[in-house]
């Protein structure tokens, strides 16, 4: 029977990857000649250079460069590259004026005598100390670019921001992946952290799909990927760090914006922004909000049971759920330049949100013969709410040297959670019982974080950093459930949890020409101690003590490209969801509690990167290579009732090689082409008796395009492709998806107009996934309506100057294992405490 299974899935498998890659391979070819055909004949002259300050020789990234020559009215602009550089393609000789603009520069006017067919400038000065008038810019940002020790994704550049939510732009960043359950991945792996401002977020770490899916895409400047972060952060997290950098729009008296959205499924949601700056007090805010919905959906599940001869050696079930939520959020930040040396800033974020699903399970359990054993019908109402309080205040005092700085930070979080869930289970032919169950849950999580940092580029080659940091975690959680109305003290999920770390680091940063070297060490110990109350108390305590190394090799063989060699061990600590051992059977044929005894995992993690972003071309391509002998993996199996019980072991032993990367071609300002895609290949096995393992490859990819065909009018195509994921006792089945754009700008790029159209093509997705081990087998399948169209409408107002100036360096939470995706707001995570 199992082969059967087998060879069917083989067989469906096959059929539906050939389809979908025809579909994808279409639809690109469709779009290529549309786009080729808006290309300009090549142009004679050339002229290139690089910005740089004048005292410090440092380039500056992302100048503003107009070039322009008044008697032929032929004017070009662009946005220099990360180290710099520009280069233009200009049909005529003769004598044209360079005109540079940045934020917190003298602007610059330069004649240029253009007579040869390359012309180039060298390094072009500017002066610190002026503003930025307003310049309007026809060029674009580029999408991608790289740090030492990050790749960094431009959403503010990106017009399908305008309307899409933040998760479904995550599948667009190099080295994120976004598969059909809307689970991310960092460089393969489901263990990272989220931050916000580069501060963590109790929320991301919880309800990161959630969060996400609700997210505007518009909201947010940029994302930086950073997956072998420094000494100066935290070592938690298997996969890396993604950091979400909200927008800060500039100031100069005031200025704001408001955005309005709607798509066809009946989903709103609304923001508005206003920032001012008076004398040396400025400040900004951000209020949005809104509400989602994804109904009609259906899920299907068979199961095969090897070692239940008799009575349910078989099950099957069908069913289907609506899901929504509303949610709104504020954030604000404020600074006060005591002087030009001192500087006070104040951030605060805040987060609040609830899902409510319904939903309806009828499965059979049959014997061997195909007789019928269990029959029986649940329906669930679950309703989840969520908030964070996040602020902080840093105090900043710069030096005479250039860069040097000394910052104290403290920062509060406070995350409650509220769950609810009431369950109706409708046994037929005395064959299951009959009864009615309401359970809920309050959980409050409070986060206190001291941190001092000191950084001091000694010269041009060296630089070091330090610093300490104590985080102060309380957990709290407590529950009832009642079984046919009658409080039932069994199923009581009360819990008290403390978790205090205390970390310090230090830093190094050589450079010399072309070479530079950043290394580093890490000393963290960490303190938790809990107790779960229910019919019988049980305590637990972790006391754990980790050095964690880091060293990253960088050369630049030539402007505008750099081979990046790097290593560094990664820490997972388990929260609290994967410690509390509370037993969740609000669905008591699907059981699952938290394990006390878990352990920290430990992850070596390897990489080798080349990036190069010059002209029209960028490209970024990164190996990696990660070993763990303890991971935690969610393990299940069935019981002598025929449920399926899961919890967390640290039984894994995984091995992961990957290989992405990232490419655009701009042949001209109109238009642009890309590709994000990798594969990767993951070898996981159990220990400790366990007879489970797995491996095999698996890859995705994303190809897309845009184009302006008209002034301020852009299209832009988009579609991806993902293989199934592999995990230790099975695997998911493929996805794919297209989105289509259209924009429009008014008012002197003041007001904008956006149209899109999501999986345009199919009426409903359908995905798989299997699970299996010795003992059982499953496949399970899930269908939701795919085809959406939105609409969102932007207005921006006031005038642009100086940002609202905050501390270069602050506080950075990025520890606690968070899964990756976090809750589903299913509502049948009752056993999650908070943080």
């Amino acid at each position: 029977m199992q082969n059967q299974h087998v060879k069917a899935m083989q067989s469906f498998k096959f059929n539906l990857g050939l389809m979908k890659s025809k579909v994808l391979v279409g639809i690109f070819l469709l779009v290529i000649p549309i786009f080729m055909a808006a290309q300009n004949p090549a142009s004679l002259y050339k002229v290139k250079g690089q910005v740089v300050e004048n005292n410090t020789g440092k380039d500056i990234p992302y100048v503003t460069v107009i070039l322009k020559k008044d008697s032929t009215n032929e004017k070009k602009a662009q946005v220099c590259d990360g180290s710099g550089h520009f280069s233009f393609n200009v049909k005529t000789d003769g004598k044209y004026e360079l005109v540079l603009s940045a934020i917190g520069y003298k602007e610059v006017h330069l004649p240029v005598n253009i007579i040869n067919t390359e012309t180039n400038l060298g390094q072009v000065q500017m002066e610190l100390g002026a503003e930025l008038k307003t310049v309007t810019v026809t060029a674009q940002k580029p999408l991608v670019r790289t740090d030492i020790d990050k790749i960094i994704y431009s959403m503010e550049s990106d017009p399908d921001s305008k309307t899409n939510s933040a998760l479904e732009m995550f599948r667009k960043v190099p080295l994120i992946t976004v598969d059909a359950e809307d689970n991310v991945s960092l460089n393969g792996q489901k263990n990272f952290k989220v931050l916000v401002n580069g501060k963590s977020s109790s929320m991301m770490a919880n309800n990161l799909k959630d969060v996400l899916k609700s997210f505007p895409a518009n909201t947010i400047k940029e994302v930086e990927v950073i997956t072998n972060p420094p000494s100066k952060y935290d070592a938690e997290g298997i996969g890396g760090i993604i950091n979400i950098i909200t927008l800060k729009k500039n100031v100069n008296g005031f200025n704001g914006s408001i955005t309005s959205g709607v798509d066809s499924r009946g989903s709103v949601n609304g923001s508005t922004y206003i920032a001012a700056k008076i004398n040396k007090f400025g400040f900004s805010t951000r209020i949005y909000g809104g509400q989602y919905k994804y109904p009609n959906s259906y899920n299907s599940s068979n199961s095969e049971y090897f070692n239940n001869s008799n009575s349910n050696h078989y099950s099957n079930a069908n069913g289907g759920g609506n899901y929504k939520g509303g949610y709104y959020s504020f954030s604000g930040e404020a600074s006060y330049d005591i002087d030009s040396l001192n500087l006070i800033s104040l951030s605060f974020w805040g987060y609040a949100g609830s899902s409510n699903n319904e939903s309806y399970n009828e499965t059979k359990y049959s014997s061997i013969d195909n007789q019928i054993t269990r029959h029986y019908l649940n329906t669930n109402t679950g309703k989840n709410g969520y908030a964070t309080l996040s602020g902080n205040i840093d105090y900043q005092k710069l030096y005479k040297t250039p860069g040097k700085s000394f910052t104290i930070s403290y920062k509060l979080d406070n995350n409650p959670r509220t769950t609810e869930n009431v369950t109706d289970v409708i046994g037929y032919n005395n064959t299951y019982p009959t009864y009615h169950q309401q359970s809920s849950n309050d959980a409050l999580g409070r986060e206190q974080t001291f941190q001092t940092d000191f950084y001091n580029p000694l010269s041009k080659m060296h630089e070091m950093e330090c610093g300490v940091k104590l985080i102060l975690r309380q957990n709290t959680s407590n529950s009832e459930t009642y079984r046919d109305y009658t409080l039932d003290n069994n199923k009581a999920n009360d819990l008290d949890y403390d978790q205090y770390i205390l970390g310090a680091y230090a830093g190094y940063v050589f450079k010399l020409k072309k070479f530079s070297t950043k290394t580093g060490i890490r000393f963290e110990r960490t303190w938790n101690d809990g107790v779960s109350k229910s019919s019988t108390n049980t305590y637990f305590t972790n006391r754990l003590f980790n050095i964690v190394p880091y060293i990253t090799l960088s050369y630049q063989p030539k402007q505008g490209s750099t081979v990046k060699l790097s290593y560094t061990q990664r820490l997972s600590r388990p929260g609290i969801w994967y410690l509390n051992p509370y037993v969740n059977d609000v669905d008591s044929m699907n059981i699952n509690y938290g394990n006390p005894s878990l352990k920290s995992q430990i992850s070596h993690s390897f990489q080798l990167g080349y990036n190069m972003f010059m002209g029209k071309t960028s490209c970024s391509i990164t190996s990696s290579a990660s070993f763990t002998n303890n991971s935690i993996e969610n393990i299940s199996w069935i019981n002598s009732n025929g449920a399926t019980v899961a919890t967390y072991q640290n039984i894994g032993k995984n091995q992961y090689y990957g290989l992405n990367g990232y490419a655009s071609y701009r042949p001209t300002g109109k238009l642009e082409l890309y590709f994000n895609g990798g594969a990767r290949y993951i070898k996981m096995e159990a220990t400790n008796g366990y007879a489970i393992s797995n491996k095999g490859f698996s890859y995705n990819g994303y190809l897309g395009g845009r184009w302006t065909f008209i002034k301020d009018f852009s299209l832009s195509v988009n579609g991806g492709l993902y293989s199934p994921t592999i995990s230790l006792q099975g695997k998911s089945e493929y996805y794919y998806y297209t989105t289509f754009g259209i924009s429009k700008y008014f008012l002197e790029r003041k007001l904008s107009l956006n149209l899109s159209a999501n999986q345009p093509f199919w009426d409903r997705m359908k995905y798989t996934s299997e699970k299996s081990d010795p003992t059982f087998y499953s496949r399970n399948e899930y269908s939701e309506l795919a085809r959406s169209f939105r609409f969102s409408i932007t207005y921006n107002f006031g005038k642009m100057g100086e940002t609202v100036k905050k501390a270069k360096r602050g506080i950075q939470n990025d520890d606690v294992k968070s899964g990756g995706s976090g809750s589903s707001g299913s509502g049948n995570n009752a056993q999650s405490g908070g943080q």
